[in-house]
């Protein structure tokens, strides 16, 4: 084997653990979905308490993703990688054969908390290449993911019992833990007693994972405003901010976060971007459930070109970008997004089933075009020797927008469950959201220019 052909052949190797990596957080939040009603029965608890198999995954990796960012900056993508496929390995294999929801739920943490190492150390390992052109690829299986893990988790129930779920991990898990102890590295450093501690900021975690906790809970109250929620949030979220200002070693360290131009925007704009696009995710199902009159599965094949369309739109997204440039890629992705949304705010009892595919189709582009480009001025924008606590931290604007969006269909929704939901408002709603992404953009964009004129 030649010198030249060895470099090329370990990177893709490495490549490819890194994407079977990134694939499992999508795949385990979306196909556990399908499983709640088996586990629900199985277990023999409620459906309210049976949902926090998924609520715990979202809040666990929520948190996790920039901590271990911060650790892969610190001691380096490929042992912190294998470590954690091995912990979210052993996890899937206990809550396979778990007979308790405590324990699932337990299970559940612990995987997401293994499977949270992959897009930070992707993010590393991708700047540490230098070529950007791979966030393709890292995003093209995000999307694709995330939309056929409710198809895969229908049939894995269906065929073998929602413990399949778990099971159907391990494969993927120990294949690309194997590969990546084989192509990633050398560490640049071995850590040393306490380092990992230090990296990972106890005390700025603690405050971030109970502005987190506060959020979950004053969302998922709503209409109702929880005082213990709110406050939760502000006192929390002040005190990470003031404590990552002063501790020595921040895992987010929030000057130089604010002092890379042009990134706090992307994070932002990704929360409201995510929060309207799941808001028309989650608020249309129950809309064509309660209102229109079709079955779980009709609704769900309405709402499929959603999850189609976007992986389409992913993976012709760097051709698309190549051609008009991220920001106006990132405009033509918002105008969509605003389009699909405000066509909601149209639709009632009388509303065709053709319309609504159609309007799916426009809302997936914008989440292809819009994840892909919010994702490489991220890469572009984060400073030297914070490609993993930044990658972390865009993942956590994903899933905060997400549990956004959850709360604010539960506020729209009507007192009487047996009334059906009308989605104008939330429409409305999202229309003033997207509109907000818009701007955000277009003002990035005139920045973007500014700063490229020489002076």
């Amino acid at each position: 084997m030649t010198s030249a052909v060895w470099p090329t052949r370990r990177t893709r190797t490495a490549l490819a653990a890194l994407l079977c990596g990134t694939l499992l957080a999508p795949l385990n939040s979306s196909m556990v979905a399908v499983a709640l009603a088996p586990i629900q029965r199985d277990l023999g608890q409620p459906l309210a308490t049976t949902t926090w198999v998924v609520t715990v995954f979202y809040l666990t990796a929520c948190v996790c993703q920039p901590v271990l960012g911060r650790v892969a900056d610190r001691v380096g993508p490929r042992r912190l990688f294998v470590a954690g496929l091995a912990v979210a390995a052993l996890a899937s294999a206990v809550a396979a054969t778990a007979t308790s929801l405590p324990l699932l739920v337990l299970c559940r943490c612990v995987q997401a908390a293994g499977v949270s190492v992959a897009f930070p150390c992707a993010m590393v390992v991708i700047r540490r290449h230098g070529d950007a052109t791979r966030l393709s690829a890292v995003a093209t299986v995000n999307t694709t993911t995330g939309a056929v893990g409710p198809v895969l988790g229908g049939l894995l129930t269906s065929w073998a019992g929602w413990q399949a779920i778990f099971w159907v991990n391990l494969p993927v898990m120990l294949g690309a833990l194997l590969l990546a102890w084989r192509a990633i590295g050398p560490e640049e450093r071995r850590p040393v007693r306490g380092d990992l501690i230090r990296a990972a900021d106890p005390v700025g975690v603690a405050l971030f994972a109970a502005a987190l906790v506060g959020l979950l809970d004053l969302m998922l109250a709503l209409p109702r405003v929880s005082v213990l929620g709110a406050a939760t949030v502000v006192v929390a979220g002040t005190g990470f901010l003031w404590w990552e200002r002063r501790a020595a070693e921040p895992f987010v360290d929030v000057r130089a976060l604010g002092a890379a131009r042009g990134l706090v925007p992307v994070l932002g704009t990704f929360v409201l971007f995510n929060l309207a696009y799941y808001g028309a995710f989650y608020g249309l199902p129950p809309w064509l459930q309660t209102a229109l009159g079709y079955d779980a599965a009709q609704a769900g094949l309405l709402i499929m070109p959603i999850a189609a369309m976007s992986v389409v739109a992913t993976v012709l997204g760097g051709l698309v970008m190549r051609r008009l440039g991220i920001g106006r890629a990132l405009l033509a992705g918002g105008g969509l997004l605003l389009a699909g949304v405000a066509a909601i705010t149209t639709f009632d009892t009388s509303t065709p089933a053709w319309l609504v595919v159609l309007d799916g189709v426009v809302l997936g582009v914008p989440y292809g075009l819009c994840n892909l480009g919010l994702q490489r001025l991220m890469y572009e924008r984060t400073p030297a020797g914070m490609s993993g606590v930044v990658a972390g931290l865009f993942q956590s604007a994903r899933y905060v927008g997400a549990i956004l969006a959850v709360g604010l269909v539960g506020a729209f929704a009507p007192g009487d469950p047996a009334a059906p939901t009308e989605p104008r408002a939330l429409a409305v709603a999202m229309t003033a959201v997207a509109a907000a992404v818009i701007v955000i953009l277009a003002r990035d964009q005139r920045r973007s220019r500014n700063d490229e004129v020489p002076s």
